[in-house]
């Protein structure tokens, strides 16, 4: 007896196959925009993929236990999120591309169950906060600054007392992180120092004009 494809594969199932290709693109390509690791490929390959492995995970555990499958897709997400986490010298990068296969994830999982509505509403939350919080932040940034101080001079043109001052003078909150001595009795004080970016400005000027500093330099993006 001859089947056709749709008598093997049931309709609904490929419904839920198209809407996560489609749900999985439309996240995919807000990453896509940024130029992160993840894309629309990955991103919907990652929702596609969870949709398939909940419909076989309800299929082959019926009726004991439907989530058995299921249940292991975050695990191996978990391990593709950590792959797009980069830890530079200063920054760490990928955590919010991690976070969003994460969510691509929970999607799949979402419409393999059926929960179209769910995935859908979930959807417009996501891309709402990767856009809209994104601009958000930039305006918190703005107001506030943090930099990480490395200063040398020598012992007996300043004191670290005399430094901390320094930031207390151009209204820095600010935390001593390291004090050496070389040889040649030069300090080196590291410092992490937040506040107005116009305070910012302020200091690095006025370190730069102070003929006792024997050196400095700035991390602009301290972790």
């Amino acid at each position: 007896m001859e089947y056709s494809i749709f008598q093997v594969v049931e309709q609904h199932q490929l419904l839920k196959v198209l809407v996560a290709l489609v749900i999985g693109g439309i996240l995919g390509l807000e990453r896509e925009y940024r130029r992160k690791a993840a894309g629309m490929r990955t991103l919907t390959l990652i929702c596609l993929g969870s949709t398939l492995f909940t419909i076989l995970s309800v299929e082959l555990g019926y009726p004991s236990s439907p989530d058995r499958v299921a249940s292991n897709i975050l695990t191996g997400v978990g391990f593709i999120g950590a792959g797009v986490i980069f830890k530079g010298d200063y920054t760490i990068d990928g955590i919010t591309t991690a976070a969003t296969i994460w969510i691509a994830s929970a999607l799949g999982i979402a419409i393999g169950m059926s929960h179209y509505m769910l995935a859908g509403f979930s959807l417009g939350i996501v891309l709402l906060l990767l856009l809209g919080l994104k601009a958000l932040e930039g305006k918190i940034s703005g107001l506030n600054e943090k930099r990480t101080y490395t200063i040398g001079y020598h012992i007996d043109q300043y004191d670290p007392a005399a430094i901390a001052g320094m930031f207390k003078r151009f209204n820095l909150k600010h935390k001593q992180l390291l004090h050496t001595k070389n040889e040649e009795l030069i300090i080196e004080d590291k410092y992490e120092a937040a506040g107005k970016p116009d305070d910012i400005v302020a200091i690095n000027a006025f370190l730069l004009k102070d003929k006792n500093i024997h050196h400095f330099t700035v991390q602009v993006n301290p972790l």
